[in-house]
């Protein structure tokens, strides 16, 4: 399958998201201003024979990962990921402007291939660039996908403008899930650019199990614009029975022209 650009956003889909939402690697809870992302994860095993190896059991962690408050963006380069998936460079991340509220994300994976997906794509599968964004604004919170030149082979074809959570695959050996939007019990959304699962099972071309994840940005929902909070200037009035001509000039606690420590006010001119 080649997209020459696959671009999709949006809130639609929601039905679709609730019943892929026990699929999806648990995201952890996401309150208002906050958010996180992270350019590439991998946790599967895979049987004899895929890659040209032994079985082989891999956890790669979040890489490229980045949150509020933590680490605002981070970059991997040249990231191999055991071999699996080949990435130039993987790049996330996240901020909340304390200013207006606003909370986004986002995570790129440029010039990927897809090593473990070549026995059933017939090639292996590729990408120029992987992106998932999301944002929280007043409105709510919105995320889509950019895939540019996504090549999944012999695995299916996606027209361009694809919504979220379209599937392609080979059934009980490997789904690959393109956009995969889904919103948590906290009002958060999850934006994987690119989900692919691994569905173990004994059919012939079997992989093995386990998620692959390129391209997650997670958005809590927007916190209210900041406040400025103004104090009033203070003014000085003229002592009582004065006739207001003059300057007026305050001579501070314990200054040597009251002599004995006590406020005095002048009246100059």
């Amino acid at each position: 399958m080649r997209v020459s650009v696959l671009r999709s956003a949006g809130m639609a889909g929601l039905a679709t998201t609730a019943l892929l939402a026990a699929a999806v690697p648990a995201a952890a809870a996401t309150g208002a201003g906050e958010a996180s992302a992270y350019g590439a994860s991998a946790t599967v095993s895979l049987l004899p024979g895929v890659l040209g190896a032994p079985g082989l059991t891999v956890d790669t962690g979040h890489l490229a990962s980045s949150a509020t408050g933590e680490r605002a963006s981070a970059s991997v380069a040249d990231a191999p990921l055991k071999g699996l998936v080949t990435a130039k460079v993987i790049t996330s991340s996240a901020k909340h402007d304390t200013g207006t509220g606003e909370v986004d994300a986002k995570a790129s994976v440029v010039d990927a291939t897809l090593p473990v997906l070549a026995a059933v794509a017939g090639r292996t599968p590729a990408a120029e660039v992987i992106t998932a964004q999301c944002t929280a604004t007043s409105e709510g919170v919105t995320g889509s996908s950019q895939l540019a030149d996504l090549d999944l082979g012999r695995l299916g074809t996606l027209p361009a403008g694809t919504g979220p959570n379209r599937e392609l695959g080979v059934p009980g050996v490997v789904r690959v899930i393109v956009n995969e939007q889904v919103r948590h019990s906290d009002g958060s959304l999850t934006v994987n650019a690119l989900h692919i699962k691994l569905l173990g099972g004994q059919l012939t071309g079997a992989l093995g199990s386990g998620d692959v994840v390129l391209a997650s940005a997670t958005c809590g929902k927007a916190t209210g614009p900041a406040t400025t909070r103004t104090t009033p200037t203070p003014t000085t009035q003229p002592p009582s029975g004065s006739s207001g001509g003059g300057q007026v000039r305050v001579v501070p606690l314990g200054a040597p022209q009251t002599g004995d420590g006590s406020l005095a006010t002048v009246v100059e001119g």
